[in-house]
């Protein structure tokens, strides 16, 4: 036992009156003259050890009600486990309060955001009026960067909301580092209220500062069951108007139950297009496939939705994309057209096919195709060269004939652009096409597939004739892929990603003279689906909270323009940060973008591209630190100054004075001076 006040137990002094009164208490007494003085002796004897007794038992009452009194006082208190050095004077308070998504899950009390704030305010009640609160949330504010008094703090609480923001515990601990790290000489007190989820709290990377007190208030949610989307994806990343395409949908279960017949719903421009059921085991992953098709072309905005209660934030997940009504192809010669390709392209209206002799062609229209076909020209320029290779590094696609005359050697100073094999020389072999390469993107369906699902092709299929070719130099380079083989193991034609683009290299010129390959009816699924993956590519959908990097398609634009970002269902607008790499145009949010949905990129009045954003699903997976794993980890910190404070039914204000306090006792010693008092009195009045 230890005390607030040890200098009121001068008063113990005080115990010396009641003995003073008690050693010269003399009373006078009265003669009284009785015959028998033998029996009057025997009174007298019992008599006065009666009144010895009495005024002994009076005198001790007395002594221990007077000695409570001081005790009183003093202000005894029990020291608690791990008790703190009282500091006195002014306090700093650093008190952060998780408002994330998972805080919408209830627990006994209500929803445990709600609970959060109670906490957060029993927590400010404990401190004196004098100290200093800081309030630290997910969204790390500017106005949570100040320390406000006790009043200012409860009406900060009052506005937190739930926030899309997610923070790990060690991003949070940091915050509060710098902030106490200002108040040296005030005693430094950190506070996380949070249910401490899985995903987030994790103290490993956490570094805190160990001349601050760290308390850990848990919260326990009374059901933690949650079934969200993941993500969305196509199987193909073609799109053409008139066309089904397949979407798979990635729905997670984060409960302890198995859910059966839970229906799930697809909506393209706020039309409903597909809507399917699916059953799914606890605590796993299935994935749904919405069939549909594509009506229209331009900009496209999905929305997949599942209902799923009492977490509403992930049950819908936005995505879009854009359909272009046609593919541009533009096909570089040396004179003549190649009639192959003509024949292949003219009349497919999802093409829009052009041709342009090299002589003529206009450099600042490369970029308007998605894919260039070098047919046979005979020499490469440097000023075509460094073109292409700003074109392919921006996002295009390239396909190269080699010339049935010329130097190679400009070729080759074109492909050690790209770091691909170069022409080495002529092989006049006459060789067949052998193998096939049925796993790649370009041949992947094209083939039948068997009832496992691969493709196997049959011994004896008729495969194009090759004359002569090049010889392509063979290294072995990081994503090539040999997609023709021919017998003697060179490739015929093979794929390499150069940048942001992809470069398709033929060994040989579509030319009769050289090979059969443009005659063969292999010659058009391959040139066809080069066409339709060469459609440029772009996420579907961006997170909530991150500095995102969007890619505008490159255009002539002058880097002047103001290009903006606004949400269609609420007209919000942001206007992002522009950076241009050559022709490539990106732009920055700046963690800008806080709520979930459709936005268009705007320059000017014109829309340039759409755009979904999603929450972070970081937060959906409810599964937290039991306080066994909390203890368990905060063991493995270099920190001796850190608790966890577990719910109890007592008010955190009380638990918070008994850490700093502990257990005060000077109401017991009041209720004590009671007791003797009474006992005094009933000394005096009942015994006799």
């Amino acid at each position: 036992m230890q005390f607030v006040s040890p200098f009121f137990l001068v008063a113990l002094a005080a115990l010396a009156i009641p003995i003073l009164i008690h050693l010269f208490n003399f009373r006078k007494y009265k003669k009284v003259y009785f015959t028998n003085v033998h029996f009057l002796q025997e009174i007298q004897q019992e008599t006065k050890k009666q009144s010895q007794l009495r005024q002994l038992l009076i005198l001790l009452a007395r002594l221990l009600a007077v000695a409570c009194l001081v005790f009183a006082f003093a202000q005894p208190y029990l020291p608690a486990s791990k008790q703190q050095k009282k500091i006195t004077g002014q306090r700093a308070v650093s008190i952060y309060l998780d408002n994330s998504f998972s805080m919408e899950a209830v627990a006994t009390e209500g929803k445990l955001m709600d609970v959060a704030k109670t906490k957060a305010l029993e927590i400010a009640a404990a401190y004196a009026q004098s100290d200093l609160f800081q309030l630290v949330t997910n969204d790390f504010e500017g106005r949570h960067q100040r320390f406000v008094s006790q009043e200012d703090f409860r009406k900060l609480v009052e506005e937190v909301q739930i926030s899309a923001s997610t923070k790990m515990i060690s991003e949070v601990i940091t915050r509060q580092n710098d902030f106490l790290s200002e108040n040296q000489k005030m005693s430094r007190d950190a506070y996380l209220v949070s249910d401490f989820q899985k995903n987030t709290a994790s103290f490993l990377q956490a570094r805190p500062d160990s001349g601050i007190s760290w308390f850990l208030v848990p919260l326990v949610a009374e059901k933690k069951d949650n079934l969200y989307i993941d993500t969305v994806y196509f199987l193909s990343p073609v799109h053409q108007p008139g066309q089904p395409v397949n979407l798979r949908i990635r729905i997670h279960n984060a409960s302890g139950e198995a859910l059966e017949k839970i229906p799930v719903k697809l909506s393209i421009n706020s039309v409903q297009k597909a809507l399917a059921s699916f059953s799914v085991e606890a605590n796993s992953t299935t994935e749904v496939t919405l069939p549909f098709t594509e009506n229209t072309s331009g900009i496209q905005y999905g929305q997949a939705e599942v209902v799923d209660y009492p977490i509403f934030y992930d049950d819908k997940f936005y995505f879009s994309y854009p359909v272009l009504p046609s593919i541009p192809v533009l096909c570089i010669n040396e004179k003549a057209e190649n009639s192959y390709l003509n024949a292949l392209f003219d009349n497919d209206s999802t093409i829009r096919f052009t041709n342009s002799q090299v002589k003529q062609l206009d450099y600042g229209n490369l970029f308007a195709n998605a894919l260039l076909i070098v047919n046979g020209v005979e020499e490469i320029s440097s000023g075509l060269a460094q073109e292409l290779n700003r074109y392919i590094r921006a996002g295009g696609n390239l396909v190269v004939f080699p010339p049935v005359k010329g130097k190679t050697d400009s070729y080759n100073a074109l492909l050690s652009l790209f770091n691909l094999p170069g022409y080495s020389g002529i092989d006049t072999v006459k060789q067949r096409i052998a193998g096939i390469n049925v796993e790649s993107a370009i041949y992947n369906d094209v083939f039948e597939k068997n009832g496992s699902g691969k493709v196997v092709l049959p011994e004896n299929i008729d495969l194009p004739v090759v004359q002569k070719h090049y010889v392509l130099q063979q290294e072995t380079r990081s994503g090539e892929e040999v997609l023709l083989k021919l017998q003697n193991n060179q490739p015929f034609l093979m794929s390499a990603p150069v940048g942001k683009g992809r470069v398709y290299l033929f060994s040989a010129p579509a030319d009769d003279a050289w090979t059969m390959f443009p005659k063969h009816m292999i010659f058009v699924p391959t040139l066809y689906k080069i066409a339709l993956l060469s459609n440029p590519v772009h996420p579907l959908y961006y997170i909530t909270g991150e500095n995102a990097t969007i890619e505008i398609p490159a255009d002539s634009i002058s880097e002047t323009n103001i290009y903006k970002l606004k949400k269609l269902e609420s007209g919000y607008e942001v206007i992002p940060e522009i950076r241009k790499f050559g022709t490539n145009i990106s732009l920055i949010t700046h963690d800008q973008i806080k709520d979930a949905g459709f936005y268009s990129v705007g320059r000017g009045n014109k829309p340039v591209a759409g755009l979904a954003f999603n929450f972070n699903r970081r937060e959906s997976d409810l599964s937290c630190l039991a306080s066994s794993e909390l203890e368990q980890q905060i063991s493995r910190l270099p920190l001796k100054d850190i608790r966890i404070l577990k719910e109890k039914k007592s008010s955190l204000t009380r638990e918070i004075h008994q850490i700093k306090q502990g257990t005060p006792l000077w109401k017991f010693f009041i209720i004590l001076v009671l007791i003797f008092i009474a006992c005094e009195i009933a000394l005096i009045r009942f015994m006799k």
